[in-house]
């Protein structure tokens, strides 16, 4: 008798569209990620679509008119997806698609999902399995997903800046003599993390001991409707203080990056820690919390890494909280790093030189593309020449 046939395997995904799914008009951290990665899959050849999946975002920025609106479409095909969206998007965003004609059970999806505490909230991980693999953007979101039981696999995200003209200082009525410190956050979505009162602390700790040295601090908030102006003078009458509270376009914060010497973030936890990346490619010298997803590409060699100690986030201070611990900088070691810097600025910028070659290296355009062919190829996945 002879045995039965073995069911025949189910032919390769390969050849087939790849779309990228997300907010890539959104000028939000996940806009900037889906972003990057499709910088990244130009700079590769990669063949791609991208959708945007719940089209509330203003079409503004001429940047993001450049790089999205040659490879928008209009439907998701089967294929290959590639979803930049939350985990607590997932339900809203399968809705959205298949509200529109997609189908979810069509295609090898993929998420890239972001997260800034060591562990990823249980109450997502189960959208999460929903999808045929995650890619992570740092080694600490990877973590993270693990301690939810959820493998994935690290990509990255690139942070090559575009290559064009910048604005000057000027532009930002920053002085042109001054040592610049820059710092990003916004008052609307748990300042506590990005920990703008410790940067403050930090100018203020400096000035202090050198009354007379040329340094200025610029405040970047986000939200600024929300009171950052009030924020920044309850905190410190300190004039050498700059606010800047409007919003500013792709254009415009690659310029304010390039117009500061040092970009500071004693954050607390960093799903990824794209602001020191950015200035680090810009050439600028970075100092940030020695923790958490900028460990990926920053090192004692190449930036300046803060001390920290570890506490338990406080009810409330994060959306799921209970449980997790986040970092205390040691804003004294942030002065003693940046004291030198500020006697020899020569010593700043050799690090700053080190710091641009290695972070484009590791997390330039073409370094995330080739990972993320190499993550698709290793699934038999081969993106369609005619998906574009």
């Amino acid at each position: 008798m002879m045995d039965a046939p073995a069911p025949a395997a189910p032919p390769p995904l390969a050849d087939i569209p790849l779309t990228i799914i997300g907010h890539p008009w959104a000028p939000i951290g996940m806009g900037e990620q889906m972003r990057s990665h499709l910088h990244a899959g130009n700079a590769v050849g990669l063949h791609h679509r991208v959708y945007d999946i719940f089209r509330y975002a203003r079409r503004v920025d001429p940047a993001h008119a450049a790089l999205v609106a040659p490879l928008e479409a209009d439907d998701v095909p089967p294929g290959i997806r590639i979803f930049h969206v939350n985990g607590d998007e997932v339900e809203r965003v399968i809705a959205a698609l298949e509200a529109r004609g997609g189908s979810f059970a069509d295609g090898y999806n993929i998420i890239v999902p972001a997260w800034e505490l060591p562990a990823y909230p249980a109450a997502w991980a189960e959208g999460l399995k929903r999808f045929d693999e995650v890619w992570a953007l740092s080694r600490f979101i990877a973590d993270g997903l693990a301690a939810a039981g959820v493998e994935s696999h690290w990509i990255g995200q690139a942070v090559e800046p575009e290559y064009g003209p910048l604005l000057p200082r000027r532009h930002f009525a920053i002085r042109e003599s001054a040592f610049v410190l820059l710092t990003f956050f916004d008052l609307s979505s748990y300042a506590a993390r990005k920990n703008p009162f410790a940067v403050v602390e930090l100018f203020n700790r400096l000035r202090a001991e050198a009354p007379f040295r040329d340094l200025q601090l610029v405040l970047k908030a986000k939200n600024g409707e929300h009171g950052a102006e009030e924020w920044a003078k309850g905190v410190a009458a300190d004039p050498q203080i700059k606010v800047i509270d409007t919003p500013l376009d792709t254009l415009g914060v690659r310029s304010l990056i390039n117009a500061c010497d040092c970009f500071v973030s004693l954050h607390r936890a960093e799903g990824f820690g794209r602001g020191p990346g950015e200035a680090m490619a810009l050439g600028r010298l970075a100092l940030a919390t020695g923790w958490s997803g900028n460990l990926d590409f920053m090192t004692a060699e190449n930036s300046l890494l803060v001390r920290h100690g570890m506490r338990e986030l406080q009810p409330d201070e994060y959306p799921h909280w209970q449980g997790q611990s986040w970092a205390d900088p040691d804003v004294g070691h942030a002065c003693d790093l940046l004291r030198p810097v500020l006697d020899d600025p020569a010593r700043g910028a050799a690090m700053a030189r080190r710091g641009q070659g290695e972070v484009l290296r590791s997390h330039g355009n073409r370094a995330v593309g080739l990972r993320i062919l190499a993550r698709l190829e290793a699934e038999g996945l081969k993106p369609s020449p005619e998906a574009d």
